[in-house]
């Protein structure tokens, strides 16, 4: 069992997805258990009668299945672009929080919060599938019960730190702000990583027609990429097709 997890962890895709699972599903949580309080914020319930707050929850639950959805006719080669584009959507939940965090509209909070679910929701199929893909049945629940363990850790660190009494108790668009940080420094991070994977991908491709390094020229992979000889599209076609 230990010698199967060495061999899990040196797998580089594996280790993106569950990165991503562990700090972005931290963040997109701690925006689910505060979103409501920013909003009595922007815009009390006691003071106005038509307040639509569950309206919003079930369009953005709506939005989040269908993203989810969409997320497996998406035909990328995942094992270049999977950083790139882990960024580009962290980047666009990044702005959506600052909007949150410093408007006075209700309906721009809505709207940004319909957004950033649904976003979020797009990754998580293919990160399912990515994760699952790399493991076998026996480590499978271990792998996914870590990634939740240290997700749960770390969004109790957080909240300890800047929400509770003991901690800086920052007021609800503070807590905002510092969520939005939180997203910019990992969207650094992932543009980084992504710069790196893609120059070594493009410095290791074949001149004319013929094989880098000994190895087989890429094929497009699935949304959800398995690492075999024949990667089946969503479609249920092969790309040797």
């Amino acid at each position: 069992m230990l010698l199967e997890v060495r061999n899990v962890v040196r797998k580089p895709n594996l280790r993106l997805w569950s990165l991503w699972w562990v700090f972005n599903s931290t963040g997109y949580y701690l925006v689910l258990f505060y979103v409501h309080i920013l909003w009595n914020k922007v815009y009390p319930a006691t003071e106005n009668h038509r307040v639509y707050n569950g309206g919003v929850d079930a369009a953005s639950t709506l939005l989040s299945a269908m993203t989810s959805f969409a997320a497996g006719y998406v035909k990328i080669r995942w094992n270049v672009w999977s950083e790139l584009v882990i960024a580009v959507i962290t980047a666009v939940q990044a702005g959506l929080l600052l909007l949150m965090g410093t408007t006075d509209s209700i309906w721009v909070c809505y709207a940004s919060y319909v957004l950033f679910r649904g976003f979020y929701q797009f990754l998580v199929p293919i990160a399912t599938y990515q994760i699952a893909s790399s493991l076998t049945k026996e480590l499978c629940a271990l792998v996914f019960g870590i990634n939740t363990f240290l997700g749960t850790v770390l969004k109790s660190i957080i909240i300890l730190i800047f929400a509770d009494k003991r901690g800086l108790a920052l007021e609800v668009h503070q807590q905002f702000l510092v969520f939005f940080i939180y997203f910019v420094v990992i969207t650094v991070v992932y543009f980084v990583c992504a710069a790196v994977v893609i120059i070594r991908h493009y410095r290791n491709q074949p001149k004319e027609g013929g094989v880098a390094n000994g190895q087989a020229p890429p094929t497009e992979l699935s949304p959800m990429g398995v690492n075999s000889e024949a990667e089946p599209f969503s479609n249920g076609n092969s790309t040797r097709a």
